[in-house]
């Protein structure tokens, strides 16, 4: 857990899900049309060095319970090679490399204006995602609600949701287009007041 006396820029939900929505519409327009699955995963490893000076490797060295981290003092986005090789984790694999993009375009440049280095780690400590705790930071300060928020916005853009939604389409259906798992969706569309 970071600092509690240091606290990222406030983001509203709204401003995370503009800035998804730019690299979508620069990177990969045409779903915004179209519903489709945002390719993040070639995102990754063909753009976000270029844009952001942090490096992605994929990592035999990571232990079991951490699926990937961002260290910006080391600028490194390491993802856990046995998830990114399982066929049957690529959701899940998706939402890890959405998740911790986000830390890399939102948090890096921050930590790096004041020559500050964090490392964040997406995982099953302790049963789930190490999070902030409500009390420590305010909730649009807090980096994993940032990244998670952008992960979101990247994997479901919030206007080909709308359409589908509004053409009937069944969360199963959304879930299929985007390439997410149902409960990723289900906070997605919480976050969105779509349900």
């Amino acid at each position: 857990m970071s600092n509690p006396n240091f606290s990222f820029k406030p983001m509203s939900g709204k401003k995370i899900d503009q800035l998804a929505t730019a690299y979508i519409s620069f990177y990969q327009p045409e779903i915004l049309k179209k519903p489709a699955p945002f390719d993040v995963h070639r995102f990754v490893d063909t753009k976000l060095e270029d844009l952001t000076g942090v490096v992605p490797v994929y990592s035999r060295e990571l232990p079991p319970e951490i699926y990937g981290l961002t260290d910006s003092s080391e600028n490194r986005l390491e993802i856990q090679e046995a998830l990114a090789e399982d066929p049957f984790q690529e959701k899940f694999f998706r939402s890890t490399l959405a998740h911790e993009s986000g830390h890399c375009i939102i948090h890096v440049p921050q930590l790096r204006k004041i020559n500050r280095g964090q490392v964040f780690r997406q995982g099953k400590e302790e049963g789930g995602v190490q999070l902030y705790r409500k009390d420590d930071i305010p909730l649009y300060c807090n980096p994993e609600w940032q990244a998670f928020r952008f992960a979101g916005a990247l994997l479901v853009p919030e206007g080909p949701l709308r359409m589908m939604l509004a053409d009937g389409a069944s969360n199963f259906e959304i879930a299929n287009t985007f390439n997410i798992h149902q409960p990723f969706l289900r906070s997605r569309m919480k976050a969105l007041k779509l349900i």
